[in-house]
């Protein structure tokens, strides 16, 4: 198969590779064989940089045997406006819906009882919940966000006395 596909286009291409493999990569601890298919169709189009007029963007690195962006596409690849905005929604959308399950979990008596919640009594429960955390991380993002410890007082932990 061939595909005809214009410099700009190519270019839009780049943004999406990078993307898909920061996706990928960026949060990983030691490489995946799962990626290594994925990696290697990102090294196909990235070989095509230097034909495309992309060579700028995309350089051999003989040290790693790979092609890789480099430091002037890091810099000013349209992608990360994209990535800063997913990973922005994405915590304020998980932020808000783990502490609404965190709260409807205490609210039934454990993640045991919560389990057993139909999904209607379970969206009953946290749509006023979800409102709730909404509300207030709109009106102040995290500013009033506080760890609170509660201490308990246990028999075991009553101060020694030395007589």
């Amino acid at each position: 198969m061939n595909v005809d596909i214009s410099k700009e286009e190519y270019g839009k291409l780049l943004d999406l590779l990078h993307m898909a493999s920061w996706v990928l990569h960026a949060h990983e601890n030691e490489k995946s064989p799962l990626t290594e298919p994925y990696d290697a169709v990102v090294q196909k189009f990235y070989a095509l940089a230097k034909d495309m007029g992309q060579d700028r963007m995309i350089a051999y690195h003989s040290d790693a045997k790979k092609f890789m962006p480099t430091v002037e596409f890091e810099n000013s690849a349209q992608s990360w406006e994209f990535i800063d905005e997913f990973m922005d929604d994405t915590f304020w959308d998980e932020l808000v819906h783990r502490l609404a399950e965190r709260d409807v979990e205490r609210q039934v008596g454990g993640p045991d009882q919560s389990d057993n919640l139909t999904m209607t009594e379970r969206f009953t429960l946290e749509a006023p919940v979800l409102q709730k955390y909404i509300q207030e991380f709109d009106e102040h993002g995290i500013d009033r966000l506080e760890i609170v410890e509660h201490l308990v007082r246990t028999p075991s932990a009553r101060p020694e006395t030395h007589d």
